[in-house]
């Protein structure tokens, strides 16, 4: 006589797929939420980089300008102003400082804000780059 020696064991199968099943959507939901993180902190990076990158246009402009116009008294205000793109704006401050010329250049992206700062200096009608620095808020 053949006996089945764990007849009481019946439907055990359906409780370890069940379990299966539980541990295998814990670890997907762990893996979404890293791969948000991941993608959020992306989207920041990319963030600061087009805003870095309107502000170093704005010194870009800020130096063109010097080379045909080395008098802030001909701008309005002293500042330059770059509005009307997708999602950011650029500002320009020049300010003349004992022969050369400070240029603050703030480029704004969402809500990310970056800021350089460079000196010029104008030459036989050229524009020359002394130096230039990030700031950081």
């Amino acid at each position: 006589m053949i006996r089945r020696p764990l007849q009481d064991e019946r439907g055990m199968a359906l409780g370890l797929a069940i379990i299966v099943v539980v541990i295998i959507g814990v670890m997907g939901a762990g893996l979404l939420t890293l791969v948000a993180t991941d993608l959020q902190a992306v989207v920041e990076v990319n963030r600061g980089e087009q805003a870095f990158e309107l502000a170093e246009a704005g010194i870009e402009v800020a130096k063109a300008h010097l080379a045909t116009d080395q008098s802030p008294s001909d701008w309005s205000s002293g500042e330059l102003h770059m509005d009307g793109m997708a999602e950011g704006s650029v500002s320009v401050t020049i300010e003349p400082d004992d022969g050369s010329f400070k240029a603050l250049s703030t480029g704004e992206y969402e809500e990310t804000r970056r800021r350089i700062e460079a000196t010029f200096s104008v030459e036989d009608g050229r524009t020359v780059l002394l130096g230039w620095r990030e700031l950081y808020e």
